[in-house]
């Protein structure tokens, strides 16, 4: 589990009662099976299709999202814009309410499952990214600072070596 994720279960629904017909209640496409989506990718991705509508898509906040689903508001988030820059999710916003709406895209519309990595990466929270810029400017700046001494160091020996061996420098 993600370090920024604490383990957080659904809350059940107290009027709960089984699907009338008896179906099987859910079918998982074999393309969406095999596409690479973390656990936290494939619950939004199955709240969404659930909850969008024929007319409507799924408007439900992210924060009713991260109850139902069980985890976090920001790896909603997260999640959200990684299936939307994946092309699995289509975003909506709506001006006259505050939360947007998702539906569910075609497959065509799907970049390669071989990009998702990659998305993910990139799409992760942007304090992550900031604090990891942060870092690589310091390891940065104390690199340069170690060059700059070696570099002192260096030209305080060639010095010294010119003093005891002049004729080495001339």
């Amino acid at each position: 589990m993600p370090k920024n994720v604490k383990a957080r279960n659904p809350k059940p629904n107290e009027n709960w009662k089984p699907h009338a017909d008896d179906k099987k209640p859910i079918f998982i496409s074999r393309a969406v099976d095999e596409y690479g989506l973390n656990l936290y990718e494939f619950r939004i991705l199955a709240h969404v299709s659930r909850r969008e509508g024929t007319k409507q898509g799924c408007y439900a906040s992210q924060k009713k999202m991260a109850e139902s689903c069980g985890m976090s508001q920001r790896m909603v988030l997260e999640v959200l814009k990684v299936l939307c820059e994946a092309g699995i999710l289509g975003k909506e916003k709506s001006p006259p309410q505050r939360t947007n709406t998702y539906r569910l895209n075609p497959s065509s519309e799907w970049k390669h499952p071989k990009e998702l990595e990659n998305i993910r990466q990139r799409k992760k929270s942007p304090q992550t990214n900031t604090s990891q810029q942060k870092d690589k400017q310091v390891s940065e700046s104390d690199s340069l600072e170690s060059e700059d001494i070696s570099k002192d160091n260096l030209s305080t020996e060639v010095t010294q070596e010119a003093e005891l061996f002049p004729e080495l420098w001339e």
